[in-house]
C-alpha cells in the first residue's frame, strides 16, 4: 500500500509554488504607478500579499515534517501545469493598466482557491485531517480577497476611462457591482434548486 503522506506531499509542494508565484506577481504590481493612483486596490494588494506570505510559511513548515526532504527540494519537484497557468497571466514584460493587473489577480487567487479544494479533497480521502484543515483554512482566507476584487475592479475600470476623457456617471461602479452580485447570487440559487432536484427534495416534488 502507497505511503499517504509521501503521496500527498507533491500536491502540498505545488500549492506553495502557487502561493510563492502569486506573492511575487504582487510584490511586483505594488511596486507598480498605476496601481498606487488607486488607494483602494494598492491597500488590497497589501493586504493579500500578507495573507498569502503567511500562507507560504505555514505550507512551508507543514511540508518540513513530511518525508522526503526539505520544503525547497519538494517544490522544485512541483506539478508545472498549473504555474505555467500562473505565469502567462503574470507577464514580467507586459506593462499592464491597474483594472487588467487586479483581473490577473482574480483568476491568479481564483486559481490558487479551487487548488485549494482539491488539496483538501485529496488529504480527506488520504486521512490525512492536518493537511485537509490547513487547505481549508488557507481557502476561508481567499474567498473574501476574490470577493473584493470582484467589487473592487468595476470602480477601477470606471476610473480609468475617466482618465481617457469619457464622461462617467457616478454611480456606475456601484451599479455593475449590483448587476454583477446579482448575478452571482442567481447562479448559486439556481445551483441549489439543481442539487435539491437531484436529491429527491422539494424542488424536485411536481405533486399528485
Amino acid at each position: 500500500m502507497p505511503d499517504n503522506r509521501e503521496t500527498l506531499r507533491p500536491y502540498i509542494a505545488d500549492m506553495l509554488a502557487v502561493e510563492k508565484h502569486i506573492v511575487e506577481a504582487l510584490e511586483r504590481q505594488q511596486k507598480d504607478d498605476d496601481i498606487k493612483q488607486f488607494p483602494n486596490a494598492a491597500q488590497l494588494i497589501e493586504r493579500t500579499l500578507g495573507i498569502l506570505r503567511t500562507h507560504a510559511r505555514t505550507l512551508d513548515t507543514h511540508l518540513e515534517s513530511f518525508p522526503g526532504g526539505s520544503a525547497a527540494g519538494a517544490v522544485k519537484e512541483a506539478v508545472t501545469g498549473v504555474l505555467g497557468a500562473i505565469a502567462g497571466m503574470y507577464d514580467k514584460i507586459r506593462k499592464d493598466t491597474a483594472s487588467r493587473a487586479l483581473r490577473d489577480d482574480y483568476t491568479a487567487i481564483s486559481l490558487a482557491a479551487i487548488s485549494y479544494t482539491m488539496l483538501h479533497t485529496t488529504a480527506l480521502g488520504l486521512r490525512q485531517g492536518a493537511t485537509a484543515d490547513v487547505a481549508l483554512r488557507h481557502l476561508q482566507d481567499l474567498t473574501p480577497l476574490i470577493m473584493e476584487l470582484s467589487e473592487v475592479i468595476p470602480t477601477i475600470v470606471l476610473k480609468e476611462l475617466s482618465f481617457e476623457g469619457y464622461e462617467i456617471e457616478t454611480g456606475l461602479a456601484q451599479q455593475a457591482v449590483r448587476n454583477t452580485q446579482q448575478t452571482w447570487s442567481q447562479g448559486a440559487q439556481t445551483e441549489t434548486a439543481g442539487v435539491r432536484t437531484s436529491t429527491g427534495g422539494a424542488a424536485g416534488f411536481s405533486g399528485a
